[in-house]
């Protein structure tokens, strides 16, 4: 793997150990720039997103609390903003689990993400989407990178959703996604292929 495995924890990355705060500002620098979904923006714009919109806010402190989790202090800090975020936004998202840089979420109502997942760069999450486990303990999902996943799907267990992917909307994933396709329906099927190589520069 290249450096991305320093600050983003791809998705065959296994590392949970602490993280460092200069990879925390380095992963919120690419979510917020991620989240702007467009030409970049200046602070002041990104100030006033944070203000009035509970998504860019969500984001935000799932980062802070990822930062915070691993320490004996800054552990009941972490739950708390965990708790704060599920209360104003709808979303749970587990401080222990690892995405990497470029997190959006489109919307957060009924957003939930596991302790365990891990995830590669640029995730992007709708509303009512659960990455966890089908039973408890059973395993949740590594996630690779550049992955989509569409309104109220699901993607449990111990499973592998490759680069490049979406995962439509209601569908409900509990095998392996192999890389560049879409899949659909209960249980999830590839229904699309990639036809051509993916542009390697295209972001």
């Amino acid at each position: 793997m290249a450096d991305n495995t320093r600050t983003s924890l791809r998705h065959d990355d296994g590392d949970v150990s602490p993280r460092s705060w200069g990879v925390t500002q380095e992963l919120i620098g690419a979510d917020l720039a991620a989240m702007c979904e467009g030409p970049p923006v200046g602070p002041g714009t990104i100030l006033r997103r944070l203000a009035v919109h509970a998504r860019w806010r969500a984001v935000l402190a799932y980062r802070l609390a990822g930062f915070l989790i691993d320490g004996r202090v800054g552990k009941p800090a972490a739950l708390w903003l965990t708790d704060r975020t599920l209360a104003g936004s709808g979303a749970e998202l587990q401080p222990s689990s690892r995405i990497g840089g470029g997190l959006v979420l489109k919307h957060t109502t009924g957003l939930v993400i596991g302790g365990d997942v891990r995830a590669g760069q640029r995730l992007t999450l709708h509303q009512g989407v659960t990455l966890g486990d089908r039973h408890p303990y059973g395993g949740q999902p590594r996630i690779g990178d550049d992955v989509t996943v569409g309104v109220g799907a699901s993607i449990l267990g111990p499973i592998s959703i490759g680069d490049r992917s979406t995962v439509a909307a209601g569908a409900v994933c509990l095998d392996d996604v192999p890389a560049d396709c879409v899949v659909a329906g209960v249980p999830a099927r590839v229904v699309r292929r990639a036809t051509t190589a993916p542009d390697q520069d295209r972001r």
